[in-house]
């Protein structure tokens, strides 16, 4: 068994941090909606104590009372400077970043600039079921490329999709997950760099939903930014 990285580093397990009866005593949707009986795992909320960093800004903030409307690029700049960090990525261009209140508000707004009315919207299921949800009720029309047998990116499908996506001339975007919700599968440089090359091929375009970047801590997987890879 792989041991995670809070062992290597010889700090304690987040995860373990909280108890289940401390849990149930948040108002969230998770721990309300069910009987305490049951262990909701299918929302995506973290059972970890918030990063004490972030508790002291938003005490700060709450003390002084500000809570006014935001200004200029703080919060880009301290994403760039985690991303270099953790991924190797130097290249995030602060200005050209938005503040969004929700991963999908931002996809949906994503999917208006690149794609109008009834246009063909890619996926690859398995995945996350608002994919499909939110890409219907824009009136986009979804198309599917399944993952292959071993849950990775099947190149030929998606190949396929593209072509058959674009037919007659129309707009067309790719909605990649990254890393893959539900499967967990973090796509290779490699993968992605041959993604970029046929989205480009077929004038697609991808928009990447990479909201769990930040918790992918197994040895053996790099998460990779798509907008690092060549072609991107």
């Amino acid at each position: 068994m792989t041991s995670n990285p809070w062992d290597q580093a010889g700090e304690p397990n987040p995860l373990r941090a909280l108890t289940p009866d401390q849990l149930r005593r948040r108002t969230s949707m998770k721990w309300r909606t069910h009987p305490a009986d049951v262990l909701p795992l299918w929302v995506a909320e973290m059972d970890v104590p918030l990063a004490g960093p972030v508790v002291r800004a938003v005490t700060d903030a709450m003390e002084l009372g500000d809570t006014g409307y935001p200004v200029g690029t703080a919060y880009a700049e301290a994403l760039a400077a985690f991303a270099a960090k953790r991924w190797g990525w130097d290249d995030l261009v602060v200005e050209r970043t938005a503040i969004v209140p929700d991963v999908m508000l931002g996809v949906v707004e994503m999917l208006k600039l690149v794609t109008g009315p009834g246009d063909p919207v890619i996926v690859n299921p398995p995945v996350y079921p608002p994919f499909y949800q939110f890409v219907t009720h824009l009136d986009r029309r979804v198309v599917e490329a399944p993952l292959g047998p071993d849950l990775r990116i099947d190149l030929g499908v998606l190949e396929d999709a593209f072509r058959r996506a674009v037919a007659g001339g129309v707009r067309a975007a790719f909605l990649l997950c990254s890393p893959h919700n539900p499967t967990g599968t973090v796509h290779t440089a490699d993968e992605l760099a041959a993604v970029a090359t046929l989205a480009d091929r077929y004038g697609v375009r991808v928009v990447a939903d990479e909201i769990h970047a930040p918790v992918v801590t197994a040895p053996d997987a790099r998460f990779v930014p798509y907008l690092s890879v060549p072609g991107a």
